[in-house]
């Protein structure tokens, strides 16, 4: 089974580096919607929409509100206000995933599965066909969930602990919390010094999205268990579905791209 999920995981980074890295902006941005697209149809599964039409009406009501945050996102200032409406809406899942996790039903599954693929979507495709380097940032997003994620798991399981939200995902630790946060911390400290970028600025903007990451793992878990189901999917072997390796990054994307337009000195 190790085997089998170092070997998924390994191809999914090879595809995925080399469509932000290989291919012109525009088609970039299709790869990474193709990726929220299939997450759409796995959360709509979360609010028991079984057949294929219930599912193609919840991507088409996340790919209403993608166009309409486009459209809204082409002034500088309704940017920042959505960007800010995202950081308002990740405090409230962390709040619901951790003190209010039996507050859950249908409508809210539904509602935070809409507003947290629209939201990443638009962060990502904004930051990969608005930005020079934009490539570079939608990189930097996927390596603080993969090292969140990384060093989570190797400091959970070094010295185990108390868990962090034991009635939403029992696996999760205080100590993996904060070994990922370290990991996320060393990840800012080499990416300032060797790209000359401002040291507490970046450190600042990659902890606290290394924290919302944790956030939005933790919203899919409990979606997942509010709907009765393991894995989101069956996509990825060894995995599961496209959220169950993504779910962190939908709280990531927007929240690193605030942070670039808050403190532009960081977009290097």
């Amino acid at each position: 089974m190790i085997r089998q999920r170092v070997i998924s995981a390994a191809c999914i980074a090879v595809l995925l580096l080399a469509a932000l890295l290989l291919l012109p902006p525009g088609w970039s941005a299709a790869a990474l919607s193709l990726v929220l697209v299939v997450g759409a149809w796995e959360w709509a599964g979360f609010v028991a929409l079984r057949g294929f039409l219930p599912r193609a009406a919840f991507m088409l009501a996340v790919a209403a509100l993608c166009a309409l945050w486009w459209q809204l996102s082409g002034s500088a200032t309704l940017l920042r206000s959505l960007l800010w409406f995202a950081l308002v809406f990740w405090s409230v899942a962390l709040v619901w995933v951790f003190w209010l996790p039996h507050r859950i039903n249908r409508t809210l599954v539904g509602v935070a599965g809409v507003l947290a693929l629209s939201l990443a979507w638009l962060a990502l495709v904004r930051m990969r066909v608005g930005f020079p380097h934009g490539e570079r940032a939608v990189l930097y997003a996927l390596l603080i969930v993969w090292l969140a994620d990384s060093g989570a798991y190797f400091a959970g399981r070094a010295f185990g602990g108390r868990k962090l939200a034991p009635s939403v995902s029992p696996g999760k630790t205080w100590a993996g919390f904060w070994g990922g946060l370290v990991a996320c911390g060393l990840l800012a400290l080499v990416t300032a010094t060797t790209q000359h970028l401002p040291v507490a600025g970046l450190l600042a903007v990659t902890l606290l999205i290394g924290v919302y990451s944790v956030v939005g793992d933790l919203t899919e878990s409990l979606c997942k268990r509010f709907a009765g189901l393991k894995d989101s999917g069956t996509l990825i072997p060894g995995h599961g579905g496209m959220l169950d390796r993504f779910d962190s990054l939908l709280a990531a994307a927007p929240l690193l791209l605030l942070g670039l337009e808050l403190l532009p000195g960081l977009q290097g």
